[in-house]
């Protein structure tokens, strides 16, 4: 009966075959164990992946806010006044948009015992 399914009071379970499971107390095998691992170590790689994008586009917006305060220069140099007030504005926003970022960030960090 190598490998056969019985039935026994309407639960079926495997004659002859070592299942892997401990009967005991129900616990995983070590394959569910190992894919509950690999699980985890996938979580964990996106969790870093998402943490780097964040600080990426953190260090971005700083770049471009910057790039927006000296063109406001060059458009005020040029007597161009609303213009460097919008590209102004436009650099501002992008800091709040930074700052919203970092929150995200010590959110993630947080959440996951870092920092």
């Amino acid at each position: 009966m190598e490998g056969e399914k019985i039935r026994q009071s309407g639960f079926e379970s495997d004659v002859g075959r070592e299942s892997g499971k401990d009967g005991a107390d129900g616990g995983a095998t070590a394959e569910e164990a190992a894919e509950a691992k690999s699980a985890e170590k996938t979580e964990e790689m996106r969790r870093e992946r998402l943490k780097r994008r964040i600080e990426h586009w953190i260090e971005h917006n700083r770049e471009h806010a910057e790039g927006f305060r000296r063109a406001a220069e060059e458009a005020e140099a040029l007597r161009l006044h609303e213009v460097s007030e919008v590209l102004r504005e436009a650099a501002r926003r992008l800091e709040e948009a930074s700052s919203l970022l970092e929150k995200a960030s010590s959110a993630l960090a947080a959440k996951h015992g870092e920092r």
